[in-house]
């Protein structure tokens, strides 16, 4: 197990998490572990990270944040929020706060207490406790509603299902494929069938969310280049000469890297190199974007010159291409393929050409020292 500790924080990478019954941890936990079990006292928050299926028991005062590869279990106290994701959550627990949940399958048990509002996305959702805040539920199969909600429930899932036991005491606001029609005495409030509205493509609402990723691309983009000006460059210019080996690289990393990380996760021993590949994987993904506005710019604005200014013009001009292309979907999915390979297979490439001549130093400094030891004559210094 290794850990560091700073200013009340505790970074934990281990194969085995448990904390017993009698446990208590103060200080702010961040973990990342192949098995994990908890059923002592959390004094502060909880970012927990396992491999393999996860149990949260006991009694947390913080907030708690946990990913699972396989099963995620919440049958603790939670005198805060709790927000959890892995292939299935289920949630048994109590909980003050509120509750988020991201899973193919997540159940809220019958002995679920939650006090705040809930918000649950997955494949099968199914509520069967206690809920006393709003409810806000995506589904892209079936919602099935069996215990109580005090608050407003909103649903959106082509099947909406009400159990005997269902009570819900305010409004239901849903989307389905064939309207509901609950028992009398289900709904407390209103019901309404929300009609399913496109929104025009170059609508305020869409231009504003691209202007806000489009800023934020910049943002990163102007330390990035700043900071690696020599991986930049070269990762440019691979996608204007070799652009075909960039999309294959690409093609097959952007598939192969999360596939592999997932697989080390899942493994006890390999949990550390997982979460190493899928964040390099996620840095991948986001910079391409950077250095394939880089090279859109550079071929549009055919010279960009030395200066820095030209080099962030290039940039400007590039990202917000590839931005609006993405308020059409029919140009910008496959546009935003294209970027992603392109950039990660150019990104990829560069890094390993770099690091030959990052290897190749030491050879040539020490055939220019031979060079000079067989050049240097201390005779001929002699008057």
């Amino acid at each position: 197990m290794l850990a560091s500790t700073a200013s009340a924080a505790e970074f934990i990478t281990t194969n085995l998490y448990v904390v017993g019954e009698d446990a208590v941890v103060a200080d702010e936990q961040w973990v990342v572990a192949g098995i994990a079990t908890t059923e002592g006292t959390f004094k502060n928050d909880l970012f927990l990270i396992s491999g393999n299926p996860l149990n949260l028991s006991g009694r947390f005062e913080g907030n708690v944040w946990s990913a699972a590869s396989m099963e995620a279990n919440f049958s603790g106290e939670s005198l805060r929020n709790v927000r959890l994701t892995g292939k299935s959550v289920v949630i048994n627990g109590t909980v003050d706060g509120n509750v988020m949940a991201l899973a193919e399958t997540i159940i809220v048990g019958t002995n679920a207490v939650i006090r705040g509002n809930v918000r649950l996305i997955g494949t099968s959702v199914i509520q069967e406790g206690a809920i006393e805040g709003n409810v806000n539920l995506s589904s892209a199969r079936i919602v099935t509603l069996g215990g109580s909600i005090g608050g407003d429930v909103r649903v959106v899932a082509p099947d909406i299902l009400f159990s005997q036991d269902a009570r819900i005491g305010g409004d239901i606001n849903y989307m389905a494929n064939k309207e509901i029609i609950p028992d009398e005495g289900v709904v407390g409030g209103t019901l309404h069938r929300m009609e399913s509205k496109a929104e025009p493509l170059f609508s305020a609402g869409r231009l504003t969310s691209k202007a806000m990723w489009f800023l934020a691309a910049m943002l990163a983009g102007i330390p990035f280049i700043t900071l690696f000006p020599m991986t930049t460059a070269m990762a440019s210019h691979l996608v204007k000469n070799s652009p075909w080996k960039c999309l294959f690289i690409g093609f097959l990393a952007s598939g192969a890297l999360p596939v592999f990380g997932i697989m080390c996760i899942s493994s006890i021993v390999g949990v550390p190199l997982g979460v190493l590949i899928l964040a390099s994987w996620g840095v991948l993904v986001y910079v391409s974007r950077i250095i394939m506005g880089l090279a859109i710019g550079t071929l549009i604005l055919r010279k960009t010159g030395t200066s820095i200014g030209r080099v962030l013009l290039a940039m400007a001009i590039g990202l917000g291409l590839i931005y609006l292309s993405s308020l059409v979907p029919a140009i910008g999915v496959p546009v935003q393929i294209m970027v992603l390979w392109l950039g990660m297979g150019s990104l990829i490439i560069a890094l390993l050409e770099k690091r030959k001549l990052i290897l190749q130093v030491p050879q040539n400094l020490k055939k220019l020292e031979e060079l000079r030891d067989e050049n240097y004559n201390p005779e001929e210094k002699q008057p």
